[in-house]
C-alpha cells in the first residue's frame, strides 16, 4: 500500500511539474508580447525589436540593424529558454510550499520576477560587455519597462491552477 501512495505522489510531482513548465512557457510569451507592445507604442521601435534585443547576445549591434532573422529567433530561444530555466525553479518552490491557489502562484511568481530581475544588474550586464565591449540591453531597454515586463512575467504564473487543471492533473 506505502508503494502505491508513494507512486501516487510522485506521479502527482512529475504533473505538476509539467504544468509548472507550461506556465513558465505562457509567462515568457506573455512577457514578450507585453514588451513588444511598449516598444511599438511607447517607444517608437518596431514589436519585435526587443527580441532583436535579446538576439544582440549573440549578433552584437547587427543584430539592432533593420530585421534581423538570426537575432530574432536567437532572441526567441533564448527568451524562452530562460523562461523555461525560471519555471524549473518555480516548479521546485510550487512543490515545496504546496501551491494550490491562483493567489499563491502570483506571489511565488512575483517573487522568481524580482529574483530574475538581479540579472539586469549582475548577469547581462557581464555577458554583454564581455562579449560587446557594450551593455546593448540595458542601453535599449529603458528599466522601467523591463521591471514592467518582468512583473507581468510574475503575474503570469497565476495561470499555474489553471494549466494544472486543464492537463487534468490534480
Amino acid at each position: 500500500m506505502s508503494f502505491s501512495h508513494t507512486s501516487s505522489w510522485a506521479q502527482q510531482s512529475k504533473k505538476n511539474f509539467i504544468a509548472a513548465l507550461v506556465t513558465s512557457q505562457l509567462a515568457g510569451l506573455i512577457m514578450a508580447v507585453v514588451i513588444m507592445i511598449v516598444f511599438t507604442l511607447f517607444l517608437g521601435k518596431g514589436p519585435i525589436y526587443p527580441v532583436q534585443v535579446i538576439g544582440s547576445t549573440v549578433f552584437g549591434e547587427s543584430a539592432l540593424h533593420g530585421f534581423h532573422l538570426g537575432a530574432f529567433i536567437t532572441g526567441l530561444v533564448l527568451h524562452q529558454s530562460v523562461a523555461l530555466a525560471w519555471g524549473f525553479v518555480f516548479a521546485i518552490c510550487a512543490k515545496i510550499f504546496n501551491l494550490e491557489t491562483v493567489k499563491a502562484s502570483i506571489g511565488l511568481g512575483l517573487i522568481v520576477a524580482l529574483v530574475i530581475m538581479l540579472d539586469t544588474y549582475l548577469f547581462v550586464p557581464a555577458v554583454m560587455n564581455a562579449l560587446h565591449g557594450v551593455d546593448i540591453w540595458n542601453r535599449e531597454v529603458p528599466i522601467l519597462w523591463n521591471w514592467v515586463a518582468h512583473v507581468v512575467f510574475g503575474l503570469s504564473y497565476g495561470l499555474f491552477p489553471k494549466v494544472r487543471d486543464l492537463l487534468a492533473i490534480k
